[in-house]
């Protein structure tokens, strides 16, 4: 394996905050960045930035190795990634908002958008774990979309179905612009989610899509995927430069602090839309699912967890944003390689099997509260 790939560059503490405030102390920090270390070596990956955002205090943030294995460019706090479905979250927020200003309705029928029918039908007919279960007759809506509640018992079973999910830019294109046509420039998603989450929380370093021409800088920046080969890094093709449902999005670790820190202010959105954000329908028997507006939301050791993962094989990317609400603390991971991922089930929220959510949960969440 190259020598240069696996080079670590650590780089000075970025904060978009103004005011300097306390950080993390010395011993969790050198906890975490150990145990960083030390897994992205174990889960070989070329690049991987890092941010952990505490309420009221700076962004503590850091690169490792290279955003590009052959002309060895560091990572660092600023450079963009492929994030995956952490776009999600970005989506369930921004449908909520337009749920709540009436342009669309959560509860509409995706049979009536164009093609969804012919869809779903060649969904559940298929290969993939996707089509499980998924009954193309029952009433399935935009809300059952944004909850993974599709198949099953539809509204009160969780199902991760991300390949359902990416319907719903053609569903907000067909409501808002009369077509489903969305090729060849920003749709209509991406520019609600401009609008709504990444103006107003000052994300200048993120693109809803790669058609936006005024951040084509955050584009050229991106940091290149890849993937492992005989002991070695392959570089893999750009993603698609359209938004869809589920994901889409390019995106720095600082901009994402940005982020965080906007809804924990609760400040892109109504309270009503911010509360709903992370709350999970029911199950038949009355019991919280495990995913909400684009979150996954689960109990660990008596705390609150509220998370989304990303992965893209094809474009050699991995991606994690979890939140401890409760304690005002988050940790954002991007990485140009699939070292991130662990397996999820498609019907549950088990983060604390990611060893780097559990190097974060050991050494930053639990080590500050027990006083270690």
């Amino acid at each position: 394996m190259r020598a240069a790939s696996l080079l670590i560059v650590a780089c000075l503490l970025v904060s978009p905050r103004a005011a300097a405030q306390p950080e993390p102390t010395d011993r969790a920090v050198s906890a975490f960045v150990a145990s960083l270390d030390s897994l992205r070596r174990a889960h070989p990956t070329p690049g991987l930035a890092v941010a952990v955002v505490r309420a009221d205090a700076p962004v503590w943030a850091q690169g490792f190795g290279v955003a590009d294995v052959d002309e060895d460019v560091p990572v660092t706090p600023d450079t963009p990634f492929w994030i995956a479905s952490v776009t999600k979250t970005f989506v369930g927020l921004t449908f909520l908002g337009l749920g709540a200003d009436g342009v669309v309705d959560l509860n509409a029928p995706m049979a009536s958008v164009p093609e969804f029918a012919e869809f779903c039908d060649w969904l559940a007919g298929g290969p993939t774990p996707f089509g499980r279960g998924l009954d193309c007759a029952a009433p399935i809506t935009v809300r059952n979309l944004l909850t993974h509640t599709s198949n099953g018992d539809v509204g009160h079973a969780f199902f991760y179905n991300p390949i359902l999910m990416s319907r719903l830019s053609r569903y907000l294109e067909w409501t808002v612009n009369d077509s489903t046509e969305i090729e060849g420039g920003m749709n209509e998603l991406a520019r609600q989610i401009e609008a709504r989450v990444l103006g107003p929380a000052g994300m200048t370093r993120t693109v809803a899509s790669q058609w936006d021409r005024s951040k084509m800088a955050v584009v050229y920046d991106m940091a290149r995927g890849y993937g492992i080969e005989d002991d070695d890094y392959v570089l893999r093709p750009p993603p698609k430069r359209a938004i869809a449902g589920g994901a889409g999005i390019v995106s720095t670790v600082l901009d994402l602090a940005r982020y965080v820190q906007a809804l924990d202010a609760g400040t892109l959105a109504a309270q009503p839309v911010m509360e709903a954000l992370t709350t999970p329908p029911l199950d038949g028997e009355g019991r919280p699912l495990p995913y909400a507006y684009g979150w996954y939301v689960q109990e660990y050791r008596g705390e609150r967890l509220v998370w989304h993962s990303g992965w893209d094989p094809d474009a050699g990317t991995s991606s994690l944003l979890l939140r401890v609400p409760a304690r005002g603390l988050a940790l954002v991971l991007l990485a140009n390689g699939e070292g991130l991922m662990w397996e999820n089930p498609l019907d549950g929220a088990t983060v604390e099997r990611s060893p780097y959510a559990r190097a974060f949960l050991d050494d930053i969440v639990f080590r500050e509260t027990d006083g270690e």
